[in-house]
């Protein structure tokens, strides 16, 4: 069993949600990256973190900007691995780690040396935006991934098929059902209520077992409050990388950044139930 299915067995016994951040590693330099995972750790059951990646194509320009930052201080994916080990060891956090990625990068890499690293760096899961249901890469990432025990999180938005549903929570069994609450980029809009009621009922259908995160469009307490009376889980992303964005216009820096991104991030995690 995976550390996300003992993380949603525990969170579903105590009729809880999860609460899931998410932020770009690197954004917006390394060292204060560090400084607000380390925060974000306090408050985020999961935290998502991105690898930094110029053509992304479910991104918001929130999330551009900030992998914008993150590169221009010279992030890559061994530092971010370097980042996430840093951070576990400096907080004894029992908080999960989930990096968020595009396929190339991982080819780019190296498919067993990145599998290798998630080991090593104690990876819970792993998100690959663009991932397809019949690559091979795919599926010896799946493979081998389930195999050490690392969960897999299949991406579904509005528009997708039952039949691509069932086949995405067959590849989940170690993780869950990333349900996107509208069809576009990522924090482009507010959450979408009724897609959230109706995509959660259709995975639920198939399958009683597998969780189910929802993003997309959460910006507020009273949404992250909304969306866990459906979800197993409530994840937050552009909304928080975009106050990374306003603590720089505040002229904040290092600690005194990470300061005020967990503030934020504290009173969003307090709207899961």
């Amino acid at each position: 069993m995976s550390k996300l299915n003992g993380l949603f067995k525990e969170a579903k016994k105590n009729k809880k949600s999860l609460f899931i951040g998410f932020v770009t590693s690197g954004d917006p330099d390394y060292q204060t990256s560090k400084e607000i995972m380390k925060e974000m750790t306090k408050y985020c059951r999961v935290i998502e973190a991105g690898v930094s990646f110029n053509t992304s194509t479910s991104d918001s320009p929130i999330i551009m900007e900030a992998n914008d930052r993150a590169i221009k201080s010279g992030m890559n994916l061994s530092k971010t691995f370097k980042l996430i080990r840093e951070v576990k060891n400096e907080t004894k956090s029992d908080t999960c780690f989930v990096l968020m990625t595009y396929l190339n990068p991982i080819i780019v890499y190296g498919i067993e040396k990145f599998i290798s690293n998630c080991v090593s760096t104690d990876i819970s899961g792993v998100i690959i935006v663009d991932s397809n249901l019949n690559s091979p890469e795919e599926k010896k990432l799946i493979e081998d991934l389930t195999k050490k025990d690392i969960g897999y999180v299949k991406i579904i938005s509005p528009t997708n098929s039952n039949k691509f549903i069932q086949q995405s929570i067959k590849n989940c069994k170690n993780a869950w059902i990333y349900i996107t609450s509208y069809l576009g980029l990522t924090g482009s809009k507010n959450v979408n209520i009724e897609n959230v009621k109706k995509i959660v009922k259709t995975v639920k259908k198939f399958s009683k077992e597998i969780p189910t995160g929802v993003g997309f469009g959460i910006k507020t307490p009273e949404q992250v409050k909304e969306v866990s009376k459906y979800a197993d889980a409530v994840i937050c992303g552009s909304a928080i990388v975009n106050k990374i964005k306003e603590g720089q216009k505040k002229s904040l820096t290092g600690k005194n950044l990470a300061t005020f991104v967990g503030d934020y991030v504290k009173t969003l995690s307090e709207g899961a139930k």
